[in-house]
């Protein structure tokens, strides 16, 4: 915690940093219940990155892709990977933050940072829905157009407490829905496949601002209100996410 009480929160992120430009612009728990103490991006001229300056918030950064091509290896190399979180951890030790939130950081964190440090990262799917074995359906890179094209009616976005098996750990809170067009997508899955890539990628941009920024706010005044427990994942006590309905 701050001096004054306050959650002491620090961001990872690879691109545009989305849900922290959410947080810092239109979350009114921004430096009241919480504190952006820090941030971290691999990638040194990623658009969030003059964002986060322009805010004076510290940045700490260290190029993945360079570290990578100095070993020669391909950046799937997770015992690299591990090597070079170490390194990322000892950037982050000194802000002391009480949870790290991913922000659109796109890559596999391992143990030396999942170890020793509670995380949130948000997912822009419903990781509620699982298949006939127990196994959550809709992750990886591409879930909004995995949802659409397997005819869900709506979308939801995930915020989930991080673990070394990607889109797994316990689910804190999920965003309220958005409707798909499912006309609209049957038309042009007939018709235009250009058409449908662009729906689907305005579909994942509303999501994005509407969706997985809320579901970031929510989750960081449940924390500081001392309504989830970042060890167990429960949630008022429970073990099910705080679902966000339309408003």
């Amino acid at each position: 915690m701050t001096e004054n009480g306050t959650l002491r929160v620090f961001v990872f992120f690879s691109g545009g940093a989305s849900g922290l430009r959410y947080l810092t612009d239109e979350d009114s728990n921004y430096g009241e219940k919480y504190e952006v103490v820090g941030t971290f991006t691999d990638v040194p001229d990623a658009p969030g990155a003059e964002f986060v300056r322009e805010n004076g918030i510290p940045l700490e950064t260290n190029n993945l892709e360079e570290f990578y091509d100095e070993r020669d290896v391909p950046t799937t190399d997770l015992d690299v990977r591990e090597e070079f979180d170490a390194e990322t951890r000892e950037m982050v030790s000194s802000y002391e933050p009480d949870v790290v939130l991913l922000s659109g950081y796109m890559r596999i964190l391992t143990s030396p940072v999942v170890s020793e440090y509670p995380i949130v990262n948000v997912h822009p799917a419903d990781l509620r829905v699982e298949d006939e074995e127990g196994e959550r359906v809709y992750t990886g890179f591409d879930p909004v157009r995995d949802a659409v094209l397997s005819g869900e009616d709506e979308t939801r976005s995930s915020v989930h407490l991080v673990t070394e098996d990607v889109d797994d750990g316990p689910l804190l809170v999920v965003s309220p829905p958005f409707r798909v067009e499912r006309e609209m997508v049957g038309t042009l899955r007939e018709h235009s496949d250009e058409d449908l890539d662009a729906y689907i990628e305005a579909h994942q941009e509303w999501m994005k601002w509407r969706g997985d920024g809320p579901a970031l706010a929510k989750t960081l005044e449940l924390v500081a209100d001392g309504r989830i427990d970042l060890e167990t994942g429960e949630v008022d006590g429970e073990r099910e996410p705080y679902v966000m309905e339309r408003e």
